[in-house]
Parts: structure tokens; C-alpha cells; sequence
């Protein structure tokens, strides 16, 4: 597509208005958390919705709860991270501009993990390999990799269009899907109440979870857990998002 302005740019303007009650986000720190980790990196922070709701977690856990306790993020936007340290008034998240591939702080992280599609914002397999691999080596033994992502259909329509109102907003959506790439390129309008029209592109590189396995296990990662939400419901072959639980066997 055309456009060249990032995600971030686009939309960090409304992400938490829109998508911040999207996820249990309970559910979502106590699986990160299960392994009651030390240091955990998030690849795409983001405005911190997530990592703010760990970062808290691990500080309530009084036996880690020392200087070696940390939650760190990376992102390239710095419109989604100014927003991050708006809100991070404790000063407990330690991010990072950058590029989620090849500027991933050093490790080792028990955990590090990519939510709400964050991996697909890497258009390419070959960038997904690389961001997985450098992540895989920050990974401490045993260290875990979590992804959340959508799955589509192989038998989507390759085209439409949503509306739909959201809060103050009204949204119409439009994209095409090729399934031979998985590439998905859309454009959101958001029609604000002061009558502003905000054209807001995005592009993804879908994979399916067969996929996604295939380049964890390249990367020295294996598939030990895979849920269809973050409440740990059960993955069957109708879900439409998997939450996948990566082991550490480099």
C-alpha cells in the first residue's frame, strides 16, 4: 500500500480508547505470570496497557520484588510510548525506541511475549524469524514465549468492509486479504463528533498457528500450551485467536 505512516502513528491517538477493554487483562497477567517470572519483556508495548497491569503484578509479589524485578518494552512509535510514559507515573516499565527485529534490550528475560497481533505488524516471514530468533536468545533457561494473534480463515472473503460505531466514533473499515501472501492492507476512517475524518492505514503479514510453530521451532522454541483466549479456554479447530505458550529448549 501507499501509505508509509506507521501503525503507531496512526492510531495511537484512540488505541487505548478502542481497544483498552479489548482483552481480561487479569486473565492476560496471570498467564504471563504463571511462571512467576523475574524480567519480562514486551516486543510492541505499545501505550503499556499490558505491560503496566504485569509491571504491577510483579511488584505485589513481595519475593520478587527487588531491584532485579523488571518489565521492559520496545517500540517503534514514539507516539505510543510518549502515551506509555504518560501513564507509567512509577516509573516501572523500562522502554525502549526501536525496532522490535533488530533492537530487542539485552536479556535474559524469563518471559517475553507479543499481544493482540502485535507479531503480524512484521510484514514477512522472514522478519517474523528474525524478531522470534533474537527474542529466543534473551530468553533465559527456562524462559517462555507467548504470542496472541487472530486467526483467519483460510476461506475469507478477500475483500469487504465494517462499520461500526465505537464510543464518540463512528468506524467503516475496509481491506483485502490475499491468502497466498497473507497480507492484509485496510483502511480505517474514524468520523469523530467535532467532524473530523481520520484516515488510519494498517498492514499485517498473517500466519497461521502451524506457521508460527514451525518458526518458533526454528528458533530453538517449543509449543507447550495453546489456548483460544487468555482465560484459557480450550483451542479447538473453530477458534478464532490462539494464545501460544513457547518453551525455551536452545
Amino acid at each position: 500500500m501507499s501509505e508509509s505512516v506507521t501503525y503507531g502513528a496512526a492510531f495511537a491517538d484512540v488505541y487505548d480508547d478502542w481497544y483498552g477493554e479489548s482483552d481480561d487483562l487479569a486473565a492476560v497477567v496471570d498467564v504471563l505470570c504463571e511462571s512467576r517470572p523475574r524480567r519480562v519483556l514486551e516486543l510492541g508495548v505499545g501505550t503499556g496497557r499490558i505491560a503496566l497491569a504485569v509491571a504491577e503484578r510483579l511488584a505485589a509479589t513481595k519475593k520478587f520484588a527487588t531491584d532485579a524485578t523488571l518489565m521492559c518494552g520496545i517500540d517503534e512509535s514514539p507516539e505510543m510510548l510518549a502515551q506509555l510514559r504518560a501513564k507509567d507515573t512509577q516509573q516501572r516499565i523500562s522502554s525502549h525506541l526501536g525496532d522490535m527485529v533488530s533492537d530487542q534490550p539485552p536479556g535474559p528475560f524469563d518471559v517475553v511475549f507479543l499481544s493482540y497481533n502485535t507479531l503480524f505488524n512484521l510484514v514477512g516471514a522472514q522478519l517474523q524469524f528474525k524478531c522470534i530468533a533474537s527474542a529466543a536468545t534473551r530468553l533465559a533457561t527456562p524462559g517462555r514465549l507467548v504470542i496472541d494473534a487472530c486467526i483467519i480463515d483460510p476461506n475469507a472473503p478477500t475483500s469487504g468492509t465494517t462499520n461500526e460505531r465505537r464510543g464518540p466514533w463512528t468506524l467503516q473499515t475496509t481491506s483485502t486479504f490475499d491468502p497466498t501472501s497473507g497480507h492484509v492492507d485496510g483502511i480505517t476512517l474514524s468520523t469523530h463528533d467535532d467532524g473530523r475524518v481520520v484516515r488510519r492505514p494498517f498492514r499485517i503479514g498473517y500466519q497461521p498457528p502451524q506457521a508460527i510453530d514451525a518458526t518458533c521451532e526454528r528458533a530453538g522454541l517449543r509449543l507447550v500450551s495453546r489456548y483460544s483466549s487468555w482465560r484459557k479456554t480450550a483451542f479447538s479447530d473453530s477458534s478464532s485467536r490462539h494464545v501460544s505458550v513457547y518453551d525455551n529448549v536452545r
